[in-house]
């Protein structure tokens, strides 16, 4: 019997390392997200932001800021990938 759990345990965390392998050969990922607003008819934001990187070099901006009683504003969408 302990042979055999031995065995299950070993199996399992060899799997989950095979399937955790890729994740750490592309150390380097990264997501954001965010929505705001707020009222009396003013403010706004929205952020986005995505990364890659270790060289694998992809890089996503989306960005709103607005804030209104006629002024203010920002609107920007940027994306790089090499």
């Amino acid at each position: 019997m302990v042979p055999l759990r031995r065995t299950l345990a070993l199996t399992g965390v060899a799997f989950g390392l095979t399937l955790g392998a890729p994740s750490v050969a592309m150390a380097d990922a990264d997501f954001r997200d965010s929505f705001s607003v707020a009222n009396a008819e003013g403010a706004t934001i929205t952020v986005v932001h995505s990364h890659v990187g270790e060289d694998g070099e992809v890089t996503y901006e989306y960005v709103t800021y607005t804030a209104t009683a006629h002024g203010a504003t920002v609107d920007r969408t940027t994306s790089k990938a090499e």
